[in-house]
């Protein structure tokens, strides 16, 4: 069956990182996420830096393969250190690129370039969603809630914080208990793919483009 002209959902360009990454991955979200977390990374789901995401309708396929082809050329194969550990917004655990090395600023550029995906194809059902909760979850933050109404995402341009999410919980939170010593790891990014998305930043499924 040819593929459809179009991809409509929630979706997002992600970095796939090496498989001894997403081993690390899954081991430190096991030792660093509470017990009987609402959503703990894990085999089965997919360790990823997301460098944009959004929900769109008939967006051309044509376009979407477009930027994977052009971003996967601009990151595949970079080495990208990972080190300190954060609880994000009301429960997400972040384990974050290193701020001062050069592939930071590399996944910048690459999701400067990403955030223009949703052009014209933003699904403006489900993103009234997204900036509805976008105003629940930052105290009606005008930046944020203008980037959502733009992009689709929130935490864009100079609130783009790169990172592998470790899962969610809502006794992660800035000030708790939760674990955040600091760990290292550098992490080399095996592609760039086109992932649908699910709850709490879960990747569902690889598009195949």
């Amino acid at each position: 069956m040819p593929a459809e002209a179009t991809i409509s959902g929630f979706v997002a360009i992600v970095v796939q990182p090496d498989a001894v990454t997403i081993r690390a991955a899954y081991e430190h979200a096991a030792a660093s996420m509470p017990q009987a977390a609402e959503q703990t990374l894990a085999p089965g789901a997919l360790p990823h830096i997301t460098l944009t995401q959004c929900p769109v309708r008939d967006a051309p396929r044509a376009r979407m393969v477009g930027y994977v082809t052009r971003l996967d050329a601009a990151l595949r194969g970079t080495r990208i250190p990972l080190r300190t550990v954060i609880p994000f917004g009301g429960g997400f655990l972040f384990w974050c690129v290193e701020e001062t090395s050069p592939a930071r600023a590399l996944l910048q550029l690459a999701h400067e370039d990403a955030l223009t995906l949703g052009d014209g194809v933003l699904d403006p059902i489900v993103n009234a969603r997204v900036v509805e909760g976008t105003k629940k979850g930052t105290n009606d933050d005008p930046v944020l809630v203008g980037h959502a109404q733009r992009y689709g995402y929130a935490f864009v341009r100079d609130r783009y914080l790169p990172h592998i999410t470790l899962g969610f919980d809502p006794r992660v939170r800035a000030g708790s208990p939760s674990p955040l010593e600091p760990r290292a790891h550098v992490m080399r990014a095996e592609r760039v793919v086109l992932a649908r998305m699910g709850a709490l930043g879960r990747v569902e499924h690889v598009l195949t483009l």
